[in-house]
């Protein structure tokens, strides 16, 4: 990472700590076989961030918009989850919270605001 980079990753991380929520990224694995319950176990690995809660638009990179122009969907957020520190890229299918009392489901992540190639920012898009 660049000096000017980590500055960049050190301020926001600042800022997302200063303005947002902390929250627990949840990303479930492949699961083990118990050979003892004949079973597939689960697993999921945590990763604390700092998140900040927006509104969705309704405009989403297809263009589809919704049918009544200015109204957002009460269930959709964008989450901006700062990534200093964060050992993984978020992806569909991981859970996010509690934010706003509830826990997000990631449905696409936007390309990430970044320097040099060093993610500073994920954007994440959430449905409840």
């Amino acid at each position: 990472m660049s000096a000017q980079a980590d500055r960049l990753a050190k301020k926001a991380l600042a800022l997302v700590k200063r303005y947002g929520q902390e929250a627990t990224l949840t990303r479930a694995g492949p699961g083990a076989y118990d050979v003892a319950t004949a079973k597939v176990v689960a697993s999921t690995a945590t990763y604390p961030v700092h998140a900040l809660v927006q509104a969705d638009s309704g405009q989403d990179r297809e263009g589809d918009s919704l049918a009544d122009g200015g109204t957002t969907r009460a269930d959709r957020r964008k989450v901006l989850v700062a990534a200093s520190g964060l050992p993984v890229v978020p992806a569909p299918g991981d859970t996010v919270g509690p934010l706003e009392g509830r826990t997000w489901r990631v449905l696409r992540t936007d390309p990430p605001t970044q320097l040099g190639g060093t993610p500073i920012l994920f954007n994440l898009r959430v449905s409840a």
